[in-house]
Order: structure tokens, then C-alpha cells, then sequence
């Protein structure tokens, strides 16, 4: 069996094929096939992690460059990944969700979502499956869905029905999902592999049960009794980034990385918006590194002398005739010539790395100005036209974020025993508008559409107004209307009620 992966880790694994006597489909089988594909596939995760985070390697630099100045650029870096990644990924929210003919938000499917935490988490499985291609959400009942005591009262996990399942974020170094193989959309198994100090756990989801192992000196061990799967499929949703009909493999620039284990090496059906940037972000580096190597050698003005005489110490060593500084002045005997040599123009250098930074924006349609920062007051048209590309992109990804999403509601549905949402394959999610417009844009366009007849509601959709806003502008108008009795009941203010009559002046004593 392989040993425990650890993420981040420098060191390839081993691969131990899966022993053969194993019985296909049983538990066992999945267990260690799915394992051995966990560990394959890891250290592609992990050179993914390493770029993302900018520990970077010089890959196109030689031996002899790397051991004169490696010292001096161990820290460099000039890292574009994450901004190009991200750039995308902050314009995915969602905001609602719409089941069948709905006019209105579902609350109930909308509190999954909050009370899971998704408005912060969904982010990082957007930003995991851009990474890697593939993240995953995993839906199983919430154990501490009825709390005990007063305290816990407050805080459960409850609708009006029936306890709300957990919905967690899964990286792909700790779960991965078997896919059936007459059916991609079909899920056969999923396993979920973690670290407990030094203890490595596993726990395999599969369509009728639920089996828990811990991995010995002796191999992997059941650490429980099996539990039952009572909805008949596998509770692992992957989100898939770029999705494929197959497996993407890596570009041959990553598989032959060092660090790298086999060209075989992929994560589920998609794949990382990091496969095509990575060499250019190398060579980027390589350009950096030369830039700082020629400023620090060959971009200060070197001076030189002819005609002098320069003395020796005893052993006949050249002794350095002068000391360069702002304070200092060079004065010798006559007959000594002074010049200076050119210095190295590093604009060479730094318009290398903006054409490499141009193809990187055009290769993950990122804005221009995004990367060079170079927009000065540009024109609202400008920049729709300039961030139409990531327009586009976000627009592609919402759609297998989105369905993915949305089966994983169904599912939590299906453990809430809610049989007619959990079956309606018409939910939708409402996201955020993907690109960027000024305010006055959006109330022209909203303006010229009310002219034509299109209603109030779809205005506010169309405005960028989540579900539970327009749920609220709908109970202010309500309210509007009643205070100025559009409904033939005008809102009437009771007259003020007359000042109390002050009690009579007491008669004076007699």
C-alpha cells in the first residue's frame, strides 16, 4: 500500500500497484484502486499548489546559471497565477435559486446555502477546481444537526421539516470520485482520505453504503461498522473546471517535471486553467532572473583607466588603485586616460516580459489592464470591450459550477425527505451579472426595457438583485401602497384627541 500523501510535500510518492486478488466492486477493490489513483494523481496537485502559491523553479535556466547565481535568486518570483485565476473566480455568486416555475427565490434551498457557510466556501471549491480542474462537494447528514440544551437550541441546524444535511468543500488531494465508466455523469464511488496526526483515515462513499478504514503497519482496516446509504447514490458532487470527455493529461512541460510521477498523470474530467501558463510563467522568471543578474553586474557604469601605474603589495598582488564613491575623486600622474563603459540596457529584459505577460492575458482572457495596469481614463465602452473575454469565460464557468450545485441541493433535498424539490432537474441558479458596467449603464438599459413593457421583477433580476432583495423591494412596495391607499383604502390618521381639561382652581378659604 502507498504511503500517506501529504500535500505541499517535496518527495514523490511510490506507487504500489492495488493488490490483485482483490474481487472487482467490493469495497476493498474501490478502497485500494481509488487510493493508488489519489496517490498518481497527487504530486500534479501538488506542482499545481506550488505555482499557485509562487514557489516557482527555474526551469529554463541552465546548470551553470543556476549554481553561479542561484543563491542570489532563490527568492525571485514574479507570480501572475493567482490573479488570473482569481480574476474570474470573484465574479462567480451565486445568489438564489429557482425551482421549477417559481417566480420568487426558494427559501428553503437558499438557507441550505447559508447555514452550510457556502457564501464563503464556494469560492474556495470555484478556486480548487480552477486550480486543479476538479474540487468537490460532499452532502451527508449533519450529526450535530440536534443539538442538546438551551444553547444548542439556538444554533440548530433545522428547517421547519427536517434537519439540514452538511455541505463541505472537498480538495481533490483528500477525495476523489469514480466515475462510471458507460456513463461520466453516473458515480460509482468516491473516497475521502485525510491525516489525524499521524494517523491516515478514509472513508468510501458508494450508492447503497458508507465504510470507514484506517490505515496500519498492516494495510488499510475497517474502523467500523459500515453505515447504510439510503439514497441509492453516491453523495460526491464533482465541480469540474473546463470539462472534458476524457481525461486531460498535462501538457509534456509539466510531466516532465522532476517532481512529477508519470504523464498519466490527470484529475477527474477537467482541467486546471494553470495547464497552458505555467511555461509562461517560467519563462517570465527566466526573464527576471537575467534582468537582476545584468542590473547587478553589468547595468552600473564600469570605469577605466590607461596609462597608469598600478601598485603592488609584497607578494607583487595588484593593489585596487581606487575606491569608488559619491565623495570620491580619481587623480593620478599625467599621461593617465579615463573613460567608462556603456551600461546595460535592461529595457530588453523588461520588454521581453511584457510580451510574455500579453500572451498570458490573451491565453486566459484577462484583462490587459488587469496585468499591466496601463488604463488611464478609459471610457465605460472601453472597458466592457477590454473585459469581454472574461465576461465570457465566467459565463462558461457557471455552467458546470451550476449544475453541479444543483444536484448537490437535490441531494440535500433528498436527505430532508423534500421528494418533489429533490427530483426537479429544472432548478436554476441565479448568479451575479458577470461583467462590469457603470451605474448609469445599467439604469439606461434598465429604463429602455421598462419603456417596452418588460415587468419590475425581471428589472431587478436584470439589475443584479439577489432573490431575497427582490423578495424585500416587493414587501416595501406592498407597504408603500397601503400607506398611500392605492388598494381603495386610504390609510387614515385618527384625529388628535383634545388636550385634557385642566381640573378646576380650588375656592379660597373663607
Amino acid at each position: 500500500m502507498a504511503s500517506p500523501t501529504i500535500p505541499g510535500s517535496a518527495q514523490p510518492l511510490e506507487l504500489i500497484q492495488p493488490p490483485a486478488d482483490l474481487e472487482y466492486g467490493t469495497p476493498e477493490w474501490y478502497l485500494h484502486h481509488l487510493a493508488y489513483e489519489m496517490d498518481a494523481r497527487s504530486s500534479l496537485i501538488m506542482l499545481y499548489g506550488d505555482y499557485f502559491e509562487g514557489r516557482h523553479k527555474l526551469t529554463f535556466a541552465s546548470s551553470p546559471f543556476r549554481e553561479a547565481f542561484g543563491q542570489m535568486l532563490t527568492a525571485i518570483s514574479d507570480n501572475w497565477i493567482p490573479l488570473t485565476i482569481n480574476s474570474s473566480i470573484e465574479r462567480l455568486k451565486p445568489q438564489g435559486f429557482l425551482f421549477g416555475d417559481q417566480e420568487e427565490g426558494d427559501k428553503d434551498a437558499w438557507r441550505i446555502w447559508q447555514e452550510n457557510y457556502l457564501d464563503a466556501d464556494a469560492p474556495l471549491a470555484f478556486t480548487e477546481a480552477a486550480k486543479h480542474g476538479e474540487a468537490s462537494l460532499l452532502i451527508w447528514p449533519d450529526p450535530e444537526a440536534k443539538p442538546k440544551g438551551i444553547f444548542g437550541r439556538l444554533f440548530s441546524r433545522r428547517s421547519d421539516q427536517a434537519a439540514i444535511p452538511r455541505i463541505t468543500v472537498e480538495h481533490p488531494s483528500q477525495m476523489i470520485v469514480c466515475r462510471s465508466a458507460g456513463d461520466r455523469r453516473k458515480r460509482d464511488a468516491a473516497l475521502k482520505r485525510w491525516q489525524e496526526g499521524d494517523t491516515e483515515m478514509a472513508t468510501l462513499y458508494l450508492p447503497d453504503s458508507i465504510h470507514y478504514f484506517v490505515l496500519d503497519d498492516n494495510g488499510w482496516k475497517a474502523r467500523r461498522e459500515p453505515g447504510e446509504n439510503k439514497l441509492g447514490i453516491v453523495p460526491v458532487v464533482p465541480l469540474v473546471n473546463q470539462p472534458q470527455m476524457i481525461p486531460a493529461r498535462p501538457p509534456t512541460a509539466l510531466t516532465s517535471a522532476p517532481h512529477l510521477v508519470g504523464a498519466n498523470a490527470h484529475v477527474g474530467l477537467g482541467r486546471s486553467d494553470m495547464a497552458d501558463i505555467i511555461s509562461t510563467v517560467d519563462q517570465i522568471n527566466k526573464l527576471l532572473c537575467d534582468m537582476m543578474v545584468a542590473s547587478e553586474v553589468a547595468a552600473f557604469r564600469q570605469r577605466w583607466a590607461t596609462g597608469l601605474d598600478v601598485p603592488e603589495n609584497e607578494d607583487g598582488t595588484p593593489i585596487q588603485p581606487f575606491s569608488a564613491a559619491v565623495d570620491r575623486l580619481w587623480v593620478a600622474d599625467e599621461g593617465t586616460s579615463f573613460g567608462e563603459f556603456a551600461a546595460t540596457d535592461l529595457s530588453n529584459y523588461t520588454n521581453a516580459i511584457e510580451k510574455r505577460v500579453q500572451s498570458l492575458a490573451a491565453r486566459t482572457r484577462t484583462p490587459p489592464h488587469y496585468l499591466l495596469g496601463s488604463i488611464v481614463n478609459a471610457s465605460g465602452d472601453a472597458l466592457k470591450a477590454a473585459e469581454a473575454g472574461l465576461a465570457s469565460k465566467v459565463e462558461g464557468q457557471k455552467k458546470p459550477f451550476g449544475e453541479a450545485i444543483e444536484e448537490a441541493m437535490r441531494i440535500a433535498f433528498a436527505f430532508m425527505g423534500e421528494d418533489q424539490k429533490a427530483s426537479d432537474r429544472s432548478a436554476e441558479i441565479n448568479w451575479a451579472p458577470s461583467e462590469t458596467r457603470s451605474e448609469s449603464e445599467y439604469i439606461d438599459a434598465l429604463v429602455k426595457k421598462l419603456s417596452i413593457g418588460v415587468p419590475k421583477e425581471q428589472l431587478w433580476r436584470d439589475a443584479g438583485y439577489s432573490p431575497q432583495e427582490i423578495r424585500r423591494f416587493k414587501g416595501m412596495l406592498l407597504q408603500e401602497a397601503i400607506a398611500t391607499g392605492a388598494f381603495g383604502v386610504p390609510q387614515t390618521t385618527p384625529p388628535p384627541e383634545p388636550p385634557p381639561t385642566p381640573p378646576p382652581a380650588p375656592e379660597p378659604a373663607a
